[in-house]
């Protein structure tokens, strides 16, 4: 099962600089469910890497861009703590651009699900378990371009007179342990989950699905005519914009009560009106003909991701030793 990982994009006022992707190097990571009735089960989840070696990579990632922290002149950086790991680096705020992330995770493959979930997180479910695994900490603006060479406009590119490593000192680690940049890397299992999903959605079935889970919110007072239309929430947008305009301040760091209002009759439609079922069922069975079509590459994939998990086993045994 694919664990929440982040998507980062960074902006300025006129220009997106990193387009949305798995976050670099970030290793899929799961505990696979064997049986299709449950709905957490993926057939390409087979390609993903486990729990253990997803933290391997993290851990090993985190500790050789340590060293080259140490080495471009933060002593202090050299020995990060690792338990919990950090978070991906976020640019500081008030240097000329903002990183947002986006969250992604197997969880929420099907959006919101849980009632007592979305009380509690709204749409941001993925982003609250990506943390709670994480720790989270401030970078100044040379530690943060140090580690992701993330430049922005006049950004110096060396720090204490050394050079910043193509994409920073975590793309150093990641080109350690993968052999390549994973950025640069094209990788067949994100794009036939994406695959899978789209052609799920015009199958007629699951639009099916999606009117009998309309027809459910509509009774709740909501207008949305699927599941993708409400985690925008373009109303909610309007609402929390008009609040704004008035006045009205709110922790924008939390999900709105119109977000988790939305997203608990989200999830209580989807249980009611069995959506989740029907449509995972479709999707399982789109992901096992994509498989089959696609497994010399699959298998290609996993090959490249376990050669990873063991180079970054032995920098942890050599760390250790």
């Amino acid at each position: 099962m694919r664990r929440a990982v982040p998507l980062l994009v960074v902006l300025t006022s006129a220009l997106v600089l990193a387009g949305c992707g798995r976050q670099p190097g970030t290793p899929a990571s799961h505990g696979r469910p064997t049986s299709s009735n449950d709905s957490a089960f993926q057939p390409l989840a087979a390609y993903d890497l486990p729990d253990e070696d997803g933290r391997t990579i993290e851990r090993a990632r985190w500790t050789l861009a340590g060293r080259c922290m140490g080495r471009l002149g933060f002593d202090g950086l050299q020995n990060l703590a690792l338990d919990p790991l950090p978070t991906w680096p976020q640019r500081p705020s008030g240097t000329g651009a903002f990183s947002m992330f986006l969250y992604a995770s197997d969880d929420f493959r099907y959006s919101i699900q849980d009632p007592k979930e979305a009380e509690r997180h709204g749409y941001h479910g993925a982003q609250a378990d990506y943390e709670r695994r994480h720790s989270k900490r401030k970078w100044t603006l040379p530690q943060y371009l140090a580690l992701t060479g993330e430049f922005v406009g006049d950004d110096p590119k060396s720090v204490h007179g050394h050079r910043i490593p193509e994409r920073g000192c975590l793309g150093e680690a990641d080109r350690a342990i993968y052999g390549a940049s994973p950025q640069d890397h094209r990788n067949p299992v994100l794009e036939l989950e994406t695959k899978s999903l789209r052609q799920g959605m015009r199958d007629p079935v699951w639009k099916k699905a999606d009117k009998a889970w309309s027809g459910c919110m509509r009774a709740s007072r909501y207008h949305y005519a699927t599941p993708e239309d409400a985690v925008t929430g373009s109303d909610r947008t309007a609402q929390e914009l008009k609040a704004r305009l008035s006045g009205q301040r709110r922790d924008t760091s939390e999900p709105s009560v119109l977000e988790r209002k939305a997203a608990t009759a989200d999830a209580r439609c989807k249980q009611r009106t069995g959506y989740i079922r029907t449509v995972h069922a479709i999707d399982v069975r789109i992901q096992k003909r994509l498989v089959a079509e696609h497994r010399t590459e699959l298998d290609k994939q996993l090959r490249w991701e376990r050669d990873a998990a063991r180079k970054a086993h032995d920098v942890l045994e050599d760390q250790s030793s």
